[in-house]
């Protein structure tokens, strides 16, 4: 599931930004009389909506507005209702009341017994005109529709209109995931909460737990007393987790690591253990400390693992439990083994691998016995591995060698791909373009196809990122999200199927109009649009390398503003200024350092002031920058500007040079702005 051997200040603070509407030519405008300049773009919500009529005027909140159901569907509706509400109350400093009533103007109706079959359980229908209506099949399919709105008030300047027409929008593949590593690295439950409400911003629908691994067994179980480690999640945390992911939606996959990645369970009972160096230890991450797989030819060892599985399966609601089943020895590795080829032997096996593949099927059957679907990772025959069975065509795998999931499907597998080229987060391994777990998102977002093949009776079932936390357990929580930010928005959009916009970059700059959901730490600021800003600097390198100041308005990562190296001895300070164009309200900037990982033009001290006339400044802020690359998110008092100044008075690592890759102002985007 990793590979062969194998996933902010910096941060934790989101990218949010501000962009234009989309009014890119793959959104489908209705033709309005009299002039087509007159109807409305499509909100630039993301993910995209992909079929939009633009109507004329817009929709406004007032104070009579409310939130409005139909009696017969209140009791189905009324929790998604209220969360709408409380999210609205965050944007709009408004708070509109739920009721069941008969809409009038002004109101916003929910409603979720649509007869429109292509919406599925997931998409919805909006209808913008004097009373804002959204429609769907059922409750999924509203909240789905009530982030689309809450995002679209939030674009708008005044926090209260929506434009008016018409949509219907619905996602291409049905399971839009994210894997978090919580084996290797402990993340709390408030970090686990903050992960479900940005991924249900984003309308993705499943939140993967790699619960165990060599250094963590994250589960307490009354049931195992003392194999829990130190930092582990109680029955009552897992429950409150699971209440909240559904308020959004979201679905909490467990994934208990067997028969490999075991350590935990081999430390707590080591009769576990296999006896044979070769099985016992792992080439992977870990496995050097022995006890790394379960000898699963001894039926007290498969006796633990159905006492673990009962004891696990009952904390969690998903109709999916992960199995793992990934990172085995190689062949060579189990024929080294002696009790491992006695046992194939007795049990009248073809290869020692189908061992594996049988105890994998037992396991499968135990899931299916409590009315759930196992998971796995498709492993059994990678690397040129061999078996006479295969596993069960009720398990779903997770494909994530192959680009392509096509070959699975043929086979007659549901599959939720998470290809390592594509969409492998990976830190500790990968922090730039090249790197294994470091994700190209251009290429994920403009190149790669998300192939949904339905050959020989499977389907793909869905699409996750994958965020591992090898050799980067001590790393902070914003580590961690500075890698994965980006390709969660890129995998959002491109399998909701919304439509695509002329570049990446054009679309991380639309996706960071929207900022985070409400009550996050970027749901109440976006960045300021970068159209029309114009950058000049005292000092930038334009031989040895395009160190131009203007690339830091590019929202593109991977350029640079970088001083001239020559002559090196240049003091600091240095500095950029951003020309606005016109006074602008502000509340906060951040600072993106170069990201191919090199350490030069990190920024350590700096200032930044603002001016309304480019000749008098004003300090609003001043601080000192970490050595590493993930972006810094400063906040300071609301204040008006025409120009802006970062100056660098020192350094991160004392080299004589300044740089950013992006410097992207921040504005308010709700209401309710914090100073």
């Amino acid at each position: 599931m990793r590979r062969f051997i194998r996933h902010v200040l910096p941060i934790a603070l989101l990218i949010v930004g501000a962009a234009p509407l989309d009014t890119s030519a793959s959104v489908a405008v209705a033709a309005p009389a009299p002039a087509a300049a007159s109807a409305n773009p499509a909100p630039a919500v993301q993910p995209g909506i992909r079929e939009w009529h633009g109507g004329r005027g817009m929709f406004h909140l007032s104070h009579r507005s409310r939130i409005v159901l139909e009696a017969a569907e209140s009791a189905e509706l009324s929790s998604t209702a209220h969360t709408f509400a409380t999210d609205l109350s965050a944007i709009t400093g408004r708070t509109l009341p739920v009721v069941t009533a008969t809409p009038r103007a002004d109101d916003i109706a929910l409603r979720g017994r649509s007869a429109d079959t292509q919406l599925g359980p997931q998409g919805y229908a909006l209808d913008i005109g004097d009373i804002l209506t959204a429609e769907a099949a059922g409750d999924t399919g509203v909240f789905h529709a009530t982030q689309t709105i809450e995002q679209a008030i939030k674009l708008d300047g005044r926090h209260v209109s929506v434009p008016r027409g018409t949509a219907r929008d619905w996602p291409d593949i049905e399971q839009r995931a994210q894997m978090l590593d919580v084996g290797r690295k402990y993340f709390p439950l408030s970090y686990l909460k903050t992960q479900i409400r940005e991924m249900a911003w984003q309308k993705l629908t499943t939140f993967h737990l790699h619960l165990t691994d060599w250094s963590g067994f994250r589960i307490q179980l009354p049931q195992f007393p003392g194999l829990a480690s130190a930092d582990s999640y109680s029955p009552a945390e897992l429950r409150e987790l699971q209440d909240y992911a559904r308020t959004y939606h979201v679905d909490v996959v467990p994934e208990i690591d067997l028969p490999g990645h075991s350590t935990p369970l081999t430390t707590y009972d080591p009769t576990l253990r296999f006896a044979c160096t070769s099985m016992d230890r792992a080439t992977w991450p870990g496995g050097e400390r022995g006890g790394w797989t379960l000898d699963i030819t001894k039926q007290h060892t498969r006796d633990f693992v159905h006492g673990l599985l009962e004891a696990v399966m009952p904390l969690f609601d998903s109709d999916y439990v992960h199995v793992g089943g990934d990172e085995i020895g190689l062949d060579d590795k189990k024929n080294a083994c002696p009790e491992l080829v006695s046992y194939q032997d007795a049990r009248g096996f073809d290869y020692t691998g189908d061992v594996f593949v049988d105890f994998l099927n037992s396991l499968n059957e135990q899931v299916r016995s409590h009315g759930k679907i196992t998971e796995a990772w498709a492993w059994w025959n990678q690397y040129g591995q061999q078996s006479s069975i295969a596993p069960d065509r009720t398990i779903v795998l997770d494909d994530y060698i192959d680009r392509d999931p096509a070959p699975l499907v043929a086979q007659g597998y549901t599959v939720v791909a998470a290809p390592e080229p594509v969409l492998y987060v990976s830190p500790g391994f990968g922090q730039k373009l090249g790197d294994y777990g470091y994700v190209d998102i251009r290429d994920t977002y403009e190149n790669y196809a998300f192939p949904t093949p339905a050959a020989g009776g499977g389907r793909v079932l869905g699409y996750k990122i994958a965020r591992w936390s090898d050799s980067a357990e001590t790393q902070s929580t914003a580590f961690f999200d500075h890698f994965a930010h980006r390709p969660l928005q890129v995998m959002a959009a491109r399998t909701w199927g919304s439509p695509r916009a002329a570049s990446a970059w054009t679309f991380l700059g639309r996706a960071d109009a929207v900022g985070g959901p409400p009550g996050s730490s970027t749901g109440y600021l976006t960045a300021l649009p970068k159209a029309g800003l114009t950058a000049t600097t005292d000092s930038d390198e334009t031989a040895a390398e395009d160190g131009r100041a203007g690339n830091i308005l590019d929202d593109n990562p991977y350029t640079t503003w970088h001083t001239a190296y020559s002559p090196a001895s240049a003091p600091m300070p240095h500095h950029v200024t951003l020309d606005l164009g016109a006074d602008r309200q502000l509340a906060g900037f951040r600072y993106l350092p170069r990201q191919d990982a090199a350490a030069n033009g990190r920024i350590g001290a700096w200032t930044f002031a603002v001016s309304t006339d480019g000749a008098t400044w004003r300090t609003v802020a001043r601080g000192s920058f970490g050595d590493n690359q993930t972006e810094k998110e400063i906040i300071f008092s609301r204040t008006r500007a025409r120009h802006v100044r970062l100056t660098a008075t020192s350094a991160a690592n004392g080299l004589p040079y300044a740089g950013a890759a992006e410097l992207t102002l921040l504005r308010p985007a709700s209401a309710r702005v914090p100073d």
